[in-house]
Order: C-alpha cells, then structure tokens, then sequence
C-alpha cells in the first residue's frame, strides 16, 4: 500500500496531505462527534494553496508584472471555476426538485453569495459556521473557505511582486510581517469574523508560500552537501549550510513521518482540543511538512494521490449531499452511510469525466465554458421571478395572493410552491422599522401611518405575527397613530413555550413591552403550541392547571396596561406539511376532497388550547376578545376543516403559517375588527 509511484514533475506528498486534509473534513461534517477537530483539514487547504500560489508565481517571475498577473489568474480560474459552478448549478436543480421547499429561498441567497465568492460575509451569531453546520439548511455553506481562496487570489501576485523589489533574504521576513499582522487580526476579532475573514486567514496562505521558497532551497543546498565531498575538489559555488541545517537535511524524512503522526493525531483525535492553540500549530506544522515529505513513502502511495486528485470535486459535492440527509433522513445512520458513499461516487465520476476533460481545453474554450455556465446559474437561481414576470405581466393585481379569476389547478400548483418557498421571505414587512436588523422576527414599529389615526396598537406572538403583519397594517394604520409589532419565533405570548429558555425572556419582555408601550388595543396572534397540552396528571380543573394559571397571571398584567381591548386568536387545528405540499396532486387524481381534509388537519390537542382560551375570556373582567378562524376553514356541508379552495390553492404554507392566499381568505375577519375599534 505504501509503495512510492513513479516520480512525477508534480509533489505527489502534497496530494498526499491533500488527501488526509479533506478526510478530516468529511469526517467532521459527517461525523463531528468521532472527528470534532476535522475542521482543521481546511486550514491544511489554505497552508496547500499558498505553497502551490507561490510555485505559480515564482515561475513567472521572469515575465512582465502584467504577464505575471495575467498568467496566474488564468491557471487558477481555469482549475477552480468549470468544476465550481457547474456544482452550484446542478445543486440548485437538486434543490428545486428534491429538497423541502422550506430551504429553497434561504439556498437561493446563498447561490448567489456563492456565485459571487463572498460565501464568508460577516456572519451573524445565528449565522456561525459551526451553528450552520449543525442546522445544514444552506447547501453552500461549505464554499465559504473557496471564498477566502479566491479572494485572496486577487492580492497574492501583487504581494509577491512586492516582495520581489527586495533583497532574496529580506523576503522572508517581508512574508513574516505580513503574516504576523494577519494573525493579530485573527486574534483579535471576535471568533465569527476571525473564522471567516481573508485577513484573519492571509498567514496560513503566508505559510505556505515560505514553505515553497525554503523547498525550492532544499535541493541546492542537498546538493552542495554532496559536491563538497568530492575528492577532486570541483564543489558547488553555492555556499554550504552550516552543520545544524545539513543534519536537518539528513534527517528530513524521519522528521517528515513524525510530523505527519503529530498532525494526524491531531486532526483525529476524538476529543475537541482548544482551536486558538491546534489552528498555529496545524497550520505551522503542514507548512513544515511540505517542506520535509517529498519523498514520504506514505504520503506518496497511490490510494492517497488518487484521493487527493478528487479532492476538489469531493469538497464541493459533499457538503449538499450531506444537507438533504439532514433535512430529510431524520438523523438515520445508514443513509448517512450512504451520502457518505455516494459522495465519493458522485466526486469519482465528476473527476474523471469533467474535471480531467475540461482541464485539457485551451484558455479560450474554458472562457466560453465560464460564462456559460455563469449565465446559465443566474437563470435557475432566479427562475421563479423570471416565471412569476413572465406570468403576471400586465395583469391587474393588488391582493397579497397574486391569485385572479382566471387561473386555474396549474396556476395552483405553481403558486402553492412558490408560497412554501418564499415563506420566511413573506414574514417581512416593508413598513416596519425592524430593531435587529438580522430577519423579520423581534420587534419593530410600523412607519407611514395615517395622520387622522389615533389608536395606539401593538400586536404580539410567535411568528403568526409576523406572517399577519402585511395584513393588518393594510386593514388596522388608518385607525392608529402607532403600531408596535413583536414576534418570537416559536414562542407564545400567554405562556413560555415548552418552557425553552429563549421563550421564558420573550415571555418577560413581551409583559415589559405592553406595560412600557401602554397601547390602547393589543392583539396576541399566535399558533398554539404548549396552551394545547392536556391537564398535567392529576389535575381536573383550570384552578389547578399550572398552564392556565401561568396564561391568566400574563393575561391580568397585560389587560392592566391594555386601555380598552385585547383580541386574541384562537386555536384552529395544525397541518401535516406533507399532505399541504402535495393538495394540487391529490386534486389532479379527483381524490375526494373530504379525504385530503383527513389527511391535511391534525387535531392533536386543539380543542384543549380553545379551552383555555375560553376560560381566559372568563377571567378577562370584560376586556379581551377571542377572534375564531374556525367559521372561515370549517365547512359545515361536509363537518371537516377545508385548508384548500376548489381550485386548488392552498390556504397554508408547509412552515405552518398562512399562505397568503390563506391571508386573503380571512381579510373581512380584520377588517370588521379594526372597523370597530
């Protein structure tokens, strides 16, 4: 297994750590439990692709700087872009076709983020890379570290022909003060913009490119080491090392196979080991590795080289792969097993039959072949609103729907996927003054108010909030002078969901909004989740119903603080997501409608949560009211919840919200209400 191939113009060691570097990865993505230091293999690509940036430039350091530039860009983009986007465009088709619709607008984004090399913007907390690996929603989360890369590609050849108008032995401490100050920064920022920053990676690429101009001494100084020794005396005119450098020499191979045992043990070890002291010292010890392991027995076997050949295609196709069985597999370890698999499969195949034909074309071929396929992804990742220009142009529309007279179960099909897809999308509101600033969850205040209003208002809840807030600005502004809106995802107004840590703040802060804000109407627009749950064991009344109790104790300090009214949803039952996402099919096979009913509503503690809230009216001392969505989706002709209209379109999205087709359908509810006020 470890037998050496034959020599070869190219280090056949470096696809060695190639190999073991993109390992690691997937081991840390697949399994971060067994490898949660695989993470490091990246930070081995950035110390490779400074070592092979600076074997690019040193060849041409002949040429004119223009030359030089020109040269470099070319072979670069021309191993990197092909394979890169057509990745990007067959994982977009992949996600149209099999992936939840729910991770399609998210996917879309970061498409073009990807498309664009800025995969690594500033992230938000939400939005660390651990946290998105964890999650796996986005497909391209991974292309963050291909973003660094081809960044820094745009700096790299003017910092090396800087360092070129410098005496030979001054570059190298020019390379060390750059990348001295690039790990400052690394340090001294906080994680998430140290993590994806290019200046906080420009000293493992430094690394690298001082590992390339100490081998390419390595073999001038072996040889005056021999020459020296000769007995006629003809010696190199090259200056010899000094004892220490020439038994460094002698013994570069055993130190090679004892660095690589470190690095390994490192990188596999089955314990997370602090990242500010593994990072250097893996990134400093692949550096030192380069420079020892040419001739790494180890390294250079055949099952590695071939490993690290389809590392490029393996890196990019992993990662959306893995994501779909995250999203869909619900954690089974064999299909895990077998994205795995079928990640090495799909990276085998693209390497031989793209990678290796495309890298035999001329310049001008893989020019034309770039553009194409760059044109071609702005079309699929835009292609719902090139359809959606396509088919509303001219037409008169003003509901939030988008739904006319004329359309038919085809129009319903496309329309219902679109509603699933752009659902979080759709939770924004153009008027509302957001205080996070990071998504249309949280708090904000509506602007462009009517001046004759003169309600104060303020809505509340968990995300039905924020999916009724178009809604309810259209339908309440004219009656109000301010309108405070505050949604927490998944948690309740009335009661801190599951009793989640993040839904007890929200459960505080939305009682010290109301009682700060002190409007004259409030409404809770929530979709129940724990005021559902059955009385705990042994309890028969809401005396002692330890839920009820906690909803009424929020109610009194809301309503103190409340002027006149506060509207409360009640609970209308919840929907299987995959019968909603298929209602156009069902209608398409003339399935009975009363059997999609069956099979679109879940029951599950639905009445428990409208028992409660009746209560709470009770103990309301006159000042709430319930609004019931139950005559609009109850149809007495057949006793079942219709969630559909006769055409087909959905009044759900598969995120369990309204659809705004669903919004429509109960628009006259609000606007009776807010004609009221």
């Amino acid at each position: 297994m470890f037998q050496p191939t034959q020599k070869s113009s190219k280090r056949l060691d470096l696809q060695g750590i190639r190999a073991l570097a993109i390992l690691v990865v997937l081991g840390f993505h697949f399994y971060p439990k067994y490898f949660p230091n695989g993470y490091l293999g990246v930070d081995q690509f950035f110390v490779l692709s400074g070592f092979l940036m600076c074997m690019l430039l040193k060849r041409a350091e002949n040429q004119s700087a223009c030359s030089l530039v020109t040269l470099f860009y070319s072979k670069r983009f021309k191993r990197i872009l092909p394979l890169y986007l057509l990745i990007i465009l067959i994982s977009m088709i992949c996600l149209y076709n099999f992936f939840p619709d729910t991770a399609i607008e998210t996917n879309k984004e970061s498409a073009v983020n990807a498309l664009l090399f800025v995969s690594n913007r500033p992230k938000t907390a939400a939005e660390d890379y651990f946290t998105m690996l964890s999650i796996a929603i986005d497909i391209f989360t991974h292309t963050w570290s291909l973003s660094v890369e081809i960044q820094f590609y745009f700096l790299v050849p003017f910092i090396f022909l800087l360092s070129t108008k410098l005496p030979s032995k001054m570059q190298y401490g020019f390379y060390g003060v750059v990348g001295y100050i690039s790990l400052w920064y690394f340090y001294s920022v906080p994680e998430t913009v140290a993590f994806n920053s290019l200046f906080a990676r420009i000293w493992q690429f430094m690394l690298g490119m001082v590992g390339y101009l100490l081998a390419i001494l390595k073999p001038k100084y072996s040889n005056c080491h021999v020459l020296s020794n000769l007995e006629d005396g003809q010696g190199s005119q090259e200056p010899c090392p000094n004892d220490k450098f020439r038994w460094f020499l002698i013994h570069s191979q055993f130190m090679s196979y004892i660095t690589l045992l470190i690095l390994l043990a490192i990188n596999i070890c089955p314990f997370a080991l602090p990242a500010e002291l593994v990072r250097p010292l893996v990134t400093m010890g692949t550096g030192f590795l380069m420079l020892l392991s040419e001739d790494n027995l180890v390294l250079s076997n055949r099952i590695l080289i071939y490993i690290g050949d389809i590392s490029f295609s393996l890196y990019l196709i992993h990662w959306p792969i893995y994501a779909y069985w995250k999203l869909t597999c619900n954690g089974n370890q064999i299909s895990l097993a077998v994205a795995l698999a079928s990640s090495i499969v799909f990276a085998v195949i693209t390497y031989e039959n793209f990678e290796k034909w495309y890298l035999r074309l001329s310049s001008t071929s893989i020019g034309l072949l770039v553009v194409a396929l760059f044109f071609i992804n702005i079309v699929v990742i835009n292609k719902d609103q090139i359809l959606d220009h396509v088919n509303f142009s001219g037409k008169d529309i003003s509901s939030l729907d988008n739904v006319t007279d004329d359309m038919t179960l085809d129009d319903a099909e496309r329309l219902n996927h679109r509603w699933n897809v752009n659902d979080y999308k759709n939770l924004y509101t153009s008027t509302c003054k957001y205080e996070n600033k990071v998504g249309p969850l949280g708090w904000c205040r509506h602007t462009g108010l009517s001046k004759s209003g003169k309600y104060r208002l303020a809505t509340i809840g968990n995300s039905w909030t924020a999916n009724h807030a178009k809604l309810f600005y259209q339908e309440c502004s004219y009656k109000a002078k301010s309108i405070m809106q505050g949604a927490a995802y998944g948690c309740e107004p009335l009661y801190p969901t599951t009793q989640y840590t993040v839904c007890k703040a929200n459960f505080t802060d939305f009682e010290q909004r109301i009682r700060k804000e002190k409007p004259d109407f409030a409404f809770i627009i929530t979709r129940y989740i724990s005021i559902g749950e059955p009385f705990p064991k042994n309890v028969t009344t809401f005396e002692q119903d330890p839920i009820y109790q906690t909803m009424k104790e929020q109610m009194l300090k809301f309503i103190s603080n409340i002027k006149y009214k506060l509207y409360i949803l009640d609970a209308v039952p919840r929907i299987n997501a995959k019968v909603v996402r298929r209602i156009t099919k069902f209608m398409r096979n003339h399935t009975d409608p009363v059997a999609i009913d069956k099979a679109i509503v879940i029951f599950h503690e639905y009445e428990m949560a409208r028992k409660r809230h009746a209560q709470l009216i009770k103990d309301c001392n006159g000042k709430c009211v319930l609004v019931d969505y139950v005559p609009e989706f109850y149809n007495t002709e057949t006793g079942t919840f219709r969630y559909f209209d006769k055409r087909g379109f959905s009044y759900w999205t598969t995120p369990s919200h309204l659809s705004p087709h669903g919004i429509e359908h109960v628009r006259h509810v609000w606007r009776d209400i807010c004609a009221k006020l």
